[in-house]
């Protein structure tokens, strides 16, 4: 394997394991899956069809966790190790500044993915167990699958303990352990409720999942994807405090793009800056999944493309930051 691959995949594995120690990130994931699955429990009106309050409020945690997970995780590599000296120490090996940087964003990635992966499954399983109105042979009404609800809690519940476990008898690390156990937790809970029916009577094994939910969780992912690119180019020279707020500022802007830009001309500053600031409505799409709506592939290939390249531009800028940063 050539140099930098081995070097880019030994930065990018170091970061992502610092990451999931952080007790931060911890707390992030937990709050996702644990507010996800219980959505359920709280839903007290069908917003005009069943499940959509739990499927809008999974994407939403998604996003909105996601992102502050993206930023602090990407402050901490970055920042705190310039600060540290620990850069310093690792670009005199010598590793080149731009391949430290892509590094540190593939570890960020690595975590932000395995928490995406945590709550789609969250997602997934809270809205097959808010209230559906079923007929199955004998058994009609309208139901809620208190079954896969208690089993979604009781899944990171059971991942916590067992983390415990290793780390009290093999010494494993238990931010790390926690962590991957939670993801691996919920899709056993997914694929276990394929066996048995909104009213808990054992079946034939059929997955009653909603397969147009993780078209639009992959639109997020894009733009959780294009938010980490930011705030690993901002953690060159800022600290995690901006570095977040610059993220949610860019965020808010991005949500309300259609308002402030409208049909301004193409070389204007609106027009300008409407074209450098994401408009994130492209990438929330939840309203396009109501009443039994998909979002076509082909958009999400569009949508990777344009997140790909805004990603590079945002990391092309920040490796001339870090080029130009005394690391001394």
């Amino acid at each position: 394997m050539p140099l930098p691959i081995r070097q880019w995949c030994a930065l990018a594995y170091a970061t992502l394991l610092e990451g999931m120690q952080q007790p931060a990130a911890l707390l992030l994931l937990l709050s996702s899956v644990v507010l996800t699955g219980l959505t359920p429990v709280f839903q007290f009106h069908a917003l005009g069809e069943e499940g959509r309050l739990a499927r809008d409020s999974g994407l939403a945690f998604l996003l909105v966790f996601g992102l502050v997970l993206a930023a602090t995780s990407a402050s901490s590599s970055l920042s705190a190790e310039i600060e540290r000296g620990t850069a310093a120490a690792t670009l005199c090996k010598p590793v080149p500044r731009p391949l430290f940087l892509l590094a540190k964003y593939g570890g960020v990635m690595g975590l932000v993915t395995i928490f995406w992966v945590a709550t789609l499954a969250a997602t997934l399983l809270a809205e097959r167990a808010s209230e559906h109105f079923v007929m199955l042979g004998d058994e009609v009404g309208s139901r809620s699958d208190w079954l896969t609800t208690t089993l979604a809690v009781l899944g990171p519940a059971a991942a916590l303990g067992v983390a415990g476990v290793l780390n009290f008898w093999r010494r494993a690390r238990f931010g790390v352990a926690a962590f991957l156990g939670i993801p691996l937790a919920l899709l056993a809970v997914l694929l276990a409720c394929g066996c048995y029916t909104r009213f808990g009577h054992l079946t034939w094994y059929q997955l009653d999942l909603n397969g147009r939910v993780p078209a639009a969780a992959i639109l997020i992912w894009l733009a959780l994807a294009m938010l980490a690119a930011l705030a690993s180019a901002l953690a060159t020279h800022l600290r995690s405090g901006p570095t977040l707020a610059i993220c949610l500022l860019l965020l808010a802007c991005g949500l309300i793009g259609d308002l402030w830009v409208g049909p301004s001309s193409l070389w204007s500053w609106r027009g300008v800056l409407g074209g450098l600031a994401p408009n994130w409505q492209h990438f929330w799409l939840c309203d396009a999944l109501a009443d039994n709506g998909r979002i076509p592939w082909g958009y999400v290939g569009g949508a990777a493309i344009y997140a790909g390249t805004w990603s590079a531009l945002a990391l092309g800028v920040g490796a001339c930051a870090l080029r130009h940063r005394d690391l001394g």
